[in-house]
């Protein structure tokens, strides 16, 4: 058959629209096994492969599930693409730090400090550094620094308020933290240490900076579980519950504080039903949680369900056969049901 000229264009046309068309699926293929936001970073790259801070959102992207050589690996490409950029560097630092090669990282800072002698960033990063492994005048000597370049930073001031309280200086690690709030109102951070501050103290003032944190994190669930945990130390039973539930409200299974409700329950109220639903609610998330294990037998003990609380201590010797309070329970019901 002759083809004309029309005919040849048109077969053209078409095989390069079947090679677009294979290359655009083996394109969508490659994303197709990433999970959405590490899929959405590669197609950011492929557009634009020398932006480098897509190779920085990739590196934190694996640095958030802890894969570190593939954090490296991102970071390495972006130096590749850019060896002058600090940033670059201050990353490698991160990851180095993470993979443990502290050497590395801290040389890493200290190349970003040779390029850029105002870098606060860097000063920041070696005063944690040398926190972390208890150097505390080296790290000293770097905030100073840091602060030198910009006395309004809040977070020298924070890593300073670490440093005093590391060496037992408990009022100048609160002047520090506070002086952080006062340059950065909502420092989350800062707010967190003073409420943990006060509350080992026993001082009521822990919960304004525990409200002023929730405030700024109103879902945290660690700084709620610490809140409530304490108005249960300061006896406001009522409140710790009214806390313990707002966690539930966010997150029902969370054990702990099924646990401690029912604890407030048996212990303060003598609420010995609902401590067991609580309980049980607790050992339905975690069949191996032994505390709540054993004190469902301590509820079912005080309402006389020996058989109930019996079957509870049993088990907590089945999970660790060394339990002492589980042997006493079984003791202690063994001296009751034989008089």
């Amino acid at each position: 058959m002759i083809l004309n000229r029309k005919s040849c264009y048109a077969s053209v046309l078409l095989v390069l629209f079947l090679l677009f068309s294979c290359q655009h699926n083996r394109q969508d293929d490659r994303y197709a096994d990433m999970p959405s936001e590490l899929a959405e970073i590669y197609k950011k790259i492929d557009k634009n492969p020398s932006d480098l801070s897509l190779y920085f959102s990739l590196s934190d992207y694996y640095m958030k599930i802890s894969l570190q050589d593939s954090a490296l690996n991102a970071i390495l490409t972006a130096l590749r693409i850019d060896s002058t950029n600090t940033t670059c560097y201050l990353k490698l630092s991160d990851v180095y730090f993470a993979m443990n090669h502290i050497d590395a990282s801290e040389e890493m800072l200290e190349k970003v400090i040779s390029m850029d002698g105002k870098n606060q960033e860097a000063y920041l990063k070696l005063a944690e550094l040398h926190f972390l492994h208890k150097r505390y005048d080296k790290a000293q000597n770097f905030l100073q620094t840091a602060l030198s370049i910009d006395s309004y930073n809040p977070k020298a001031y924070f890593i300073w308020a670490w440093v005093y309280k590391e060496e037992g200086d408990t009022m100048s690690a609160i002047r520090s933290y506070l002086t952080a709030i006062e340059q950065d109102i909502d420092y989350f951070e800062a707010y967190e240490e003073l409420a943990i501050l006060y509350h080992h103290k026993k001082d009521p003032i822990a919960a304004n900076y525990y409200k002023n944190a929730l405030n700024i994190k109103p879902d945290d669930i660690l700084l709620m579980y610490n809140f409530a945990m304490f108005y249960q130390e300061m006896n406001d039973f009522d409140k710790a519950i009214m806390y313990y539930k707002m966690i539930l409200q966010i997150n029902p299974s969370y054990k702990y504080a099924l646990h401690n409700i029912a604890w407030i329950y048996m212990i303060e109220m003598e609420r010995y039903e609902d401590a067991i639903a609580f309980f049980t609610n607790a050992i339905d998330i975690d069949n191996e949680y032994i505390e709540a294990i054993y004190n469902r037998g301590l509820a079912f003990e005080s309402l006389k369900q020996y058989d109930n609380a019996r079957q509870d201590y049993a088990y907590t010797l089945k999970l660790n056969d060394k339990y002492e309070l589980g042997i006493e329970g079984l003791n202690r019901l063994d001296r009751l049901q034989s008089k």
